[in-house]
């Protein structure tokens, strides 16, 4: 029996979708047409020990991997904060499958299920992690052929806090080899990233908005330079598209999918990749790596998935 609060919603349609809200408020499955879309593997939640792996983590208060940089070696999570001597540890992606959820909103229809979450950070995630007090609020609206996803966060803390924000939605692909599987990203640019560590090298390359997939190839990629807030994945095999519309909030968009893997992650973000190793500098509350939000201030990020046939 499953020791994991996974809440279910469905709607007269036929449309189904789960949410595991002791696993980061994960949308861990999305059925439209009896057709299963996230990806995520039957052993987790159960076994997760991280906040990837499958469904839709999200991604706060960091976006991708926090590296201590000034030794030999690249060391994995830890961070300063000036004026601190503390020695913090961000997980890879943020603390958000370390939180708690509650439930505090549900409306149902036949026809539409809205769900909305409240995240609470335990002292000692404060404590070893990100020691700001910042809210989050997390709602899903799932109409027959889409989910709305809208966030909320509120610094409720007397100082700036860094806050960086993103979905890392798993979708499933009709075969490992990727045939006939593209992607479209409104994007002019993609970043060119260290293979070792995964952060900007300062380079980009033109990008001409179409990334047709190959087999035998690893996809870990950042584009910017956006020109429009739809990007899309297109499974001829499947017959069908997933978009992912996003809100102007989002500035960078990622593509994740692993050799011979039975998904493609396509994933808006804001700015903040590798951000936290800067957070030791005395000016760091100026910063343009990551959204710095002010106390009583408040930031929102919206993205919806929707699904249509392919003609």
């Amino acid at each position: 029996m499953s020791e994991h609060v996974i809440d279910e919603y469905r709607l007269v349609s036929g449309c189904r979708c789960a949410v595991a809200r002791t696993w980061g408020c994960n949308l861990i499955s999305w059925i439209v047409d009896n057709a299963e879309l996230m990806y995520c593997p039957p052993e987790l939640p159960e076994s997760a020990s991280k906040i990837t792996g499958g469904g839709n983590p999200i991604l706060f208060p960091a976006v991708g991997r926090t590296w201590e940089l000034s030794g030999e070696k690249p060391v994995l999570g830890p961070y300063r904060i000036y004026g601190t001597n503390r020695l913090y540890q961000m997980p890879n992606h943020g603390i958000v499958f370390k939180s708690l959820f509650e439930r505090t909103g549900l409306m149902e229809t036949p026809y539409l299920v809205t769900a909305t979450y409240d995240m609470q950070i335990p002292e000692q995630v404060l404590e070893e992690n990100y020691p700001f007090e910042v809210r989050l609020t997390q709602s899903f609206t799932a109409k027959p052929d889409r989910i709305d996803l809208w966030a909320r966060i509120v610094n409720a803390d007397t100082r700036p806090a860094p806050v960086a924000f993103g979905y890392h939605p798993y979708f499933r692909v009709s075969n490992p080899d990727r045939t006939d599987v593209e992607i479209r990203l409104p994007a002019t640019k993609e970043i060119i990233l260290t293979p070792d560590t995964v952060l900007p090298t300062g380079e980009t390359r033109d990008f001409d908005g179409v990334l047709k997939l190959a087999t035998g190839v690893s996809y870990d990629n950042l584009y910017t330079g956006l020109v429009g807030t739809r990007m899309s994945l297109v499974d001829k095999q499947a017959r069908r598209v997933v978009h992912v519309d996003f809100d102007l909030n989002t500035e960078f968009l990622v593509v994740y999918a692993p050799d011979n893997s039975e998904f493609v992650c396509i994933e808006p973000w804001t700015r903040g990749l590798g951000a936290f190793m800067n957070l030791n500098h005395p000016d760091w509350e100026k910063t343009d790596a990551i959204r710095i939000l002010q106390p009583g201030k408040a930031m929102f990020f919206s993205a919806t998935f929707s699904i249509e046939p392919l003609r």
